[in-house]
């Protein structure tokens, strides 16, 4: 019996002419006025945590969806997540809620020293109690690897599935950033942690520059980040973040959970050895989705997967047929490429 297909309708639009515009419709036309705000975006909520310390988390909150802890990339804030919203219609088609919680320093957050992944999964665990969500899949992207291996491990019998996107895993033994002070690391850092345009510079050929405000909502995120609270650029949470990951990788082995990696084969960032990392850690590799020639950026060029994989449809593929949006059972969409399809939503088509 076959599969049936899922077609992804995402929304499009279309510019007029150039010079052109539509006359504003009259009142009649338009009908009742909306007696709603539309959503910008998720506000930060605040939390009191263990030993009093103030959480700062994110929410989309949309009630019966699954929960999906984000846990994004080195040096981003409890916003980052906004940064994946270019495929928003496909995520509330898939009925997906996104939970994000920073990590000490950024953005809204103060600088705790000493505090460690431990911290941070125990900070996890209040927020989503506080929110009543008993189970969640994880998905971390670059940087938030080792932090949501803490999380996994500190909760393996909640976690759902989880997806590590270009995601890190530990500095390998005798890395020369690991010998430097934190004074010295911080002053390497400076000059990108008080330039967002640069800390979130992504190559000219990066399918990035294809997702219209994606790079001024990378800056956005930047500035978020390190200036927020009038912090200004201060390089000290990114410098010990980076030392943090010197230390070990969680013990994985009780994350029963279904896994996915994502890796690009080209990434200079986190480069194929972290991938093995976590295909040799992790108890039941769903899948180890590799793809040939892609840089540190698969995360977001194959978000669409990611969505796929979230939401428990792991067996099918996000291709664009035809002009077509679909999700194709392994076989067809194999067929569907040979033919001439592209892998993800269309959009990714138009773009090129």
């Amino acid at each position: 019996m076959k599969r049936p297909l899922i077609v992804l309708a995402l929304a499009a639009s279309a510019l007029a002419p150039s010079g052109a515009w539509a006359e504003p419709p009259t009142i009649a036309k338009v009908g009742e006025l909306p007696a709603a705000f539309d959503d910008i975006g998720p506000a930060v909520q605040a939390l009191k945590g263990p030993g009093g310390r103030t959480i700062h988390f994110a929410d989309t909150g949309e009630a019966g969806f699954r929960p999906v802890l984000f846990v994004g990339g080195t040096g981003t804030s409890a916003r980052a997540f906004g940064m994946t919203e270019f495929l928003k219609t496909m995520r509330v088609q898939l009925k997906l809620r996104l939970i994000t919680v920073e990590r000490n320093g950024f953005g809204d957050t103060a600088l705790t020293p000493g505090w460690g992944y431990g911290d941070y999964a125990g900070e996890v665990k209040a927020v989503l109690d506080h929110l009543g969500v008993q189970r969640f899949s994880g998905v971390a992207i670059s940087g938030g690897g080792p932090y949501m291996a803490q999380v996994a491990a500190l909760m393996p019998q909640r976690v759902i599935s989880l997806h590590l996107l270009a995601a890190a895993t530990e500095r390998p033994a005798g890395d020369s950033v690991c010998k430097l002070a934190p004074e010295q690391l911080a002053a390497a850092l400076k000059p990108q942690v008080q330039n967002p345009q640069a800390w979130w510079a992504f190559p000219k050929d990066s399918p990035t520059h294809a997702i219209p405000g994606f790079a001024d909502r990378a800056y956005e995120e930047g500035a978020r980040t390190f200036f927020i609270h009038g912090q200004m650029g201060d390089p000290a949470p990114e410098a010990a973040e980076v030392m943090r990951y010197c230390g070990p990788l969680a013990d994985l082995s009780q994350v029963k959970a279904p896994a996915y990696v994502y890796q690009g084969t080209a990434d200079t960032q986190v480069g194929m050895e972290s991938a093995r990392t976590w295909q040799a850690r992790l108890p039941n590799l769903a899948a180890m989705r590799v793809y040939e020639g892609e840089g540190h950026d698969v995360q977001y060029r194959h978000w669409d997967q990611l969505l796929l994989d979230v939401a428990g449809h792991g067996d099918l593929t996000a291709v664009c047929v035809k002009g077509r949006s679909q999700a194709l059972p392994k076989a067809q969409a194999d067929k569907a490429l040979k033919a001439g399809a592209s892998l993800g939503v269309c959009a990714w088509a138009k773009a090129s």
